[in-house]
């Protein structure tokens, strides 16, 4: 009867320490996730601070581009209007005058196209510039590779022959001390 109580008071005893050890995991498991919270609410707000980010810089660029296509357009009403007033002038002046405008629009336009081919083979130029510095580049990596490789070997094989003359010479030394020693018995015996 006394191991029963004894066995009681021991489980008892275990209870609250199960019991704490609990809670302490139940409280250790609270903590992590209000810092698991807490991360995800850093990391939402982050997110939507780079998105708000984002959205700003999109919205700027869209004002921009929205100013220059209004820009674009008034200018482009302009050159219509003073297009319109020329080709009138020039009707109303004469039939010479029409063609040498027409003339010119069109110099005008073989300039632009000039122009636009012009720049679209530097920017062609520019990348083949680009790749043949990068081909030029990886080339020459390519050989200073080589050559380290090269040099490594050299050296491997100078350590290599420096270690085989020097167990040749110690060989010979072996060779020479047990000769000597050889000596000295026979002329001390």
């Amino acid at each position: 009867m006394n191991q029963l109580a004894t066995s009681d008071a021991q489980d008892d005893e275990q209870e609250p320490d199960a019991l704490h050890e609990a809670q302490l995991e139940v409280r250790h498991l609270k903590d992590t996730i209000s810092a698991l919270r807490e991360e995800l609410e850093q990391q939402r707000f982050e997110a939507q601070e780079q998105v708000q980010k984002s959205t700003s810089d999109a919205h700027n660029e869209i004002v921009q581009l929205k100013e220059t296509v209004s820009a674009l357009r008034e200018e482009m009403e302009t050159l219509r209007f003073e297009k319109d007033e020329a080709v009138q002038k020039a009707v109303s002046a004469s039939a010479d005058e029409i063609t040498q405008l027409k003339e010119t629009a069109g110099a005008l336009r073989d300039q632009i196209e000039k122009v636009r081919f012009d720049k679209d083979e530097a920017v062609q130029q520019s990348v083949s510039s680009a790749n043949t510095e990068i081909a030029q580049l990886k080339e020459t990596v390519g050989a200073l590779r080589d050559e380290l490789d090269l040099v490594k070997f050299n050296y491997e094989d100078k350590i290599q022959t420096m270690e085989r003359a020097r167990r040749d010479e110690t060989t010979q030394l072996h060779d020479t001390i047990a000769a000597l020693r050889e000596k000295m018995e026979k002329a001390g015996g």
